[in-house]
């Protein structure tokens, strides 16, 4: 439905994205190294009210359920990260023991042969069991959008994938974000401690521009799929739940990403449905998160919500 959100969706793992926006009337321009690239209801936009470093926030895709794969996953869910695990041993990969992740189990045939919708920018982290799979596992990531690639392996048998990999007419440029051995070098023993190391590097990453605001790739997926109203938050002070960049789309009838919970998110999305009932186009609202304020919250700080139409 949205040009200039699927157009987002393209170039959200190019690195060095601004999106500058106009609070007064709600359009948007995405730069990179500071040329203009495409904007929604406007050409350029040289003075802007907000201007923010984009990245999009972390998804990891682990190709394998082991010791190692499990404890990376109980980091990332202390981080509310969103992860898929993908692996053939229905023992390992199941819900019970990755409760919070996407879990998809199959043969490695069948798991490397799909597209999967939701992948916009994951991070692929590779160690199947017996490195048995390690091969076509990084022959997928390299042949696929992502931000990261870490795979695990003595050097010995990472130098060995690589040579087989490039017989296959893989190049050196194809292999620039590719992490292997995988994680910082802390000197890891356990999988918790490899695991530790494999995070931080991660976060090395996604956080190698420190000023950069965190994006859901999903929710810009859904926007550039239907209808509805994308509400952001563009101002911020003090405790409130979230920070400047987090957004909700909300359709008549549904909603994904978040504002902060609670009543805030609450009364964002009915207020989304209410402009979308009476063909509003634009609101900037802002919210004091006191016990006094009519939201009761007691957080304390304060928070403004663009709501913008998409459509």
């Amino acid at each position: 439905m949205s040009e200039y959100y699927r157009s987002l969706l393209s170039v959200l793992t190019e690195g060095n994205l601004e999106r500058r926006t106009d609070l007064k009337t709600g359009c948007e321009a995405i730069y990179k190294d500071g040329q203009f690239l495409f904007g929604d209801g406007v050409d350029k936009l040289e003075e802007a009210d907000l201007t923010e470093s984009i990245v999009p926030e972390p998804h990891l895709v682990l190709f394998g359920s082991g010791h190692i794969a499990k404890a990376l996953y109980d980091l990332a869910v202390l981080q509310d990260m969103k992860v898929t695990v993908l692996d053939c041993r229905g023992e390992l990969a199941n819900f019970r023991r990755f409760p919070k992740a996407h879990v998809i189990c199959d043969s490695y045939k069948n798991l490397l042969s799909r597209e999967y919708s939701d992948f916009i920018a994951p991070y692929f982290c590779i160690f199947t069991h017996g490195h048995t799979y390690d091969e076509d596992c990084l022959l997928y990531s390299l042949n696929h959008r992502h931000t990261y690639i870490g795979m695990i392996g003595s050097k010995a048998k990472v130098a060995h994938c690589l040579e087989s990999i490039r017989e296959k007419g893989i190049t050196d440029s194809m292999l620039t974000k590719l992490h292997s051995p995988v994680g910082l070098s802390i000197n890891a023993v356990t999988p918790q401690e490899i695991a530790i190391s494999i995070m931080a590097q991660i976060i090395s990453v996604f956080r190698e521009n420190k000023k950069s605001i965190t994006v859901d790739a999903s929710v810009i997926a859904k926007a550039a799929d239907e209808k509805g109203i994308m509400v952001r938050i563009v101002e911020k002070e003090g405790s409130a739940p979230r920070s400047v960049g987090s957004a909700i789309f909300v359709t008549e009838k549904d909603f994904l990403g978040t504002v902060g919970g609670g009543a805030v998110e609450n009364h964002a999305i009915d207020r989304a449905r209410r402009m979308l009932e009476d063909n509003e186009t634009l609101l900037v609202e802002h919210h004091e998160l006191k016990g006094n304020e009519p939201l009761g919250m007691t957080c304390g700080g304060s928070n403004t919500l663009l709501y913008k139409l998409v459509q």
